[in-house]
């Protein structure tokens, strides 16, 4: 009996340890489950105070897709050269943004030059067939003496005894020069000329004065100007290309004039024109 209960007791006893090791060997287990999730060890409280954790590695960058380039205007088509000379820039002058305009002084090439009358020079017509420009219309000016002032020799013409002129209104146009081989070089400075103020200058020109060059050919120059009064009728005023102080030769020709009314279109189409 006496050993009966000492196994019976022996039992229980082996029973309530077993007990009583249970939770700890639960939260053994899962601190270990946490370390193998997180990256830790059970012990890496034991040596710094602080855990140590492992990153995992990373993926290393990737380089993004490539984008297409942004979307750009259709290039402009060229002007067809084939046609006539006015036609051509009356599309150029389109594409600088004029619009509205007519013709100033005459309807025509020919007409435009024909106008033009030579001041203390002699003008000679040219033939330029054969200089490959697309203009058909060409006069040489030969200033033979030497000048007080340099508007004394000139290229003029006055606009069309039909219209009127109103303030700030564009003169916009285009002339081609070429220095005549002689003895001086080539001079030209342009101007609008109205009797509102005694002559005076009225408005600016985009372009004031012009030096050629002895053998560099035909040069496409291109003008915008404003009147700065009316005029009524318009023919009393006048288109001036001076000529300069000392004798020289000078060939003109391609001579394109419009009149634009000045609205913000128009005035913005100035800025577009080529400079000399």
């Amino acid at each position: 009996m006496k050993f009966k209960i000492t196994a019976l007791f022996k039992f229980f006893t082996v029973l309530i340890c077993l007990a009583l090791m249970l939770p700890l060997l639960m939260a053994c287990g899962e601190k270990a489950e946490e370390a193998d999730s997180s990256g830790t060890t059970p012990d890496s409280n034991a040596a710094g105070g602080e855990d140590v954790t492992t990153i995992p590695p990373t993926d290393p960058p990737t380089e993004p897709e490539p984008t297409e380039p942004p979307p750009t205007e259709p290039p402009t088509e060229p002007i067809d050269p084939n046609l006539p000379y006015y036609d051509y820039l009356d599309v150029e002058f389109g594409r600088f943004g004029f619009s509205g305009g007519d013709r100033i002084v005459a309807d025509t090439e020919d007409g435009v030059a024909e106008a033009f009358r030579a001041k203390a020079s002699n003008k000679i017509a040219l033939d330029v067939s054969g200089d490959g420009v697309p203009f058909t219309a060409a006069y040489r000016y030969e200033v033979p003496d030497l000048v007080e002032n340099f508007w004394d020799a000139a290229a003029e013409t006055n606009y069309s005894a039909d219209k009127t002129i109103a303030e700030g209104d564009i003169l916009a146009g285009c002339v081609y020069v070429r220095d005549g081989g002689g003895e001086n070089p080539a001079q030209l400075y342009f101007a609008i000329k109205t009797p509102t103020n005694d002559w005076g200058s009225e408005g600016d020109m985009s372009i004031n004065s012009v030096e050629l060059e002895p053998g560099e050919g035909w040069q496409k120059i291109y003008f915008t100007g404003e009147f700065s009064c009316d005029e009524d009728p318009a023919s009393t005023a006048i288109f001036c290309m001076f000529l300069g102080y000392e004798p020289h030769t000078i060939d003109i020709g391609g001579i394109y004039m419009m009149r634009y009314p000045a609205t913000s279109e128009n005035i913005k189409a100035t800025m577009k024109v080529p400079a000399y």
